[in-house]
């Protein structure tokens, strides 16, 4: 179960878009730069807590929290101190993370203490963000049962992350494929949003 678990997971981290691991690496390549230079500088984006990261961050956050009647007081507590909440919201999706689903019923069959407490922290969770924001719908992201199948897989959490890239190698490769195959150097634009133009204080009076 183990192995069939792994794989699962690796193959649904492979690819899922233009993030910002991916963009990095198409950025790269449009440079006409080398594939390992690309990933390497993919996993430099993906190393970041608010992207690859997270799974280790859910686990810190949940061993805080303790059990699951503590979850509601610890959680509303840490909202008073503009604490995030690790493994919810997505760039994307405005809905529940389709691969979350697969992975919180592995979770459920391989890892049931992770299970118990993150289902409630997860109910805590959904519900204080709407309380919050009930205009902008945020939900569990892949991030957060990533946690417990990693755990329950029997990896130390700081391997979650190099985990996690090595099943998006695959996808970062294709990226920087097509990127060659067809290329032309990203150049994003950019848009000044600061004061408009002032007239510069005379010599006399800088200081």
């Amino acid at each position: 179960e183990i192995v069939r678990a792994l794989n699962t997971y690796l193959v649904l981290l492979a690819d899922h878009g233009m993030n910002a691991s991916t963009f990095a690496a198409r950025v790269i390549a449009s440079t006409e730069s080398d594939l390992i230079s690309a990933l390497v500088g993919a996993i430099g984006a993906l190393k970041g807590p608010a992207h690859g990261g997270a799974p280790a961050a859910v686990i810190e956050q949940l061993e805080l929290i303790g059990t699951a009647d503590k979850a509601e007081q610890w959680m509303r507590d840490a909202r008073k101190r503009k604490v995030k909440f690790m493994g919810f919201g997505h760039r994307i999706y405005r809905v529940y993370d389709p691969r979350a689903k697969i992975l919180k019923e592995m979770c459920r069959r391989m890892n049931p203490k992770f299970y118990d407490l993150a289902t409630r922290v997860e109910e805590v969770a959904l519900q204080i963000l709407h309380e919050e924001h009930p205009e902008r719908p945020q939900s569990t992201n892949v991030e957060f049962y990533s946690a417990g199948v990693l755990q329950a897989i029997g990896l130390p959490r700081e391997f979650f992350t190099p985990t996690f890239a090595v099943s998006r190698v695959a996808g970062w490769s294709a990226h920087v494929l097509e990127q060659s195959a067809n290329n032309r150097i990203i150049r994003p634009q950019s848009e000044y949003v600061g004061p408009e133009l002032r007239k510069p204080a005379p010599l006399a009076e800088r200081g």
